[in-house]
């Protein structure tokens, strides 16, 4: 540590604090000290993609040829899959009811406890096709 300048010192606390630093947010005095200890052995850099200009280029890539279009059709599908994994609970509310009504209240609670049952599931979906 006796031949790292001040700077470096600083820059490597910080580092040792925060567990990473990103490298544009740095003064050009910090990004001497970068390289002070790139050139020592203290410190890695690493690449890693902007999701944000990831995602530009994706859209910028995505209309033209065939990705969009298989993109489109992947989107189409998974939209489909959702209203059916919406229905499914539906269907089974509504003969629930109907149950009820008729009179039937052992089937319909089962049809009531199967209802939840789906929409839990159904949440548990959605919940996942969103977080992707």
């Amino acid at each position: 540590m006796d031949e790292l300048s001040e700077s470096g010192k600083e820059l490597l606390r910080k580092v040792l604090s925060r567990g990473r630093v990103v490298y544009d947010s740095l003064s050009e005095d910090e990004r001497r000290a970068v390289d002070e200890l790139l050139r020592l052995g203290y410190v890695r850099l690493y690449v890693e993609p902007n999701s944000k200009r990831l995602g530009d280029a994706l859209r910028l890539v995505a209309p033209s040829g065939t990705l969009h279009g298989r993109l489109s059709h992947v989107r189409y599908i998974n939209y489909l899959c959702l209203a059916l994994v919406l229905l499914m609970p539906s269907l089974s509310l509504y003969l629930t009811v109907r149950s009820l009504i008729m009179g039937y209240t052992s089937v319909g609670a089962l049809f009531l406890v199967i209802t939840l049952g789906l929409a839990y599931v159904a949440y548990l979906v959605i919940r996942g096709s969103v977080a992707a």
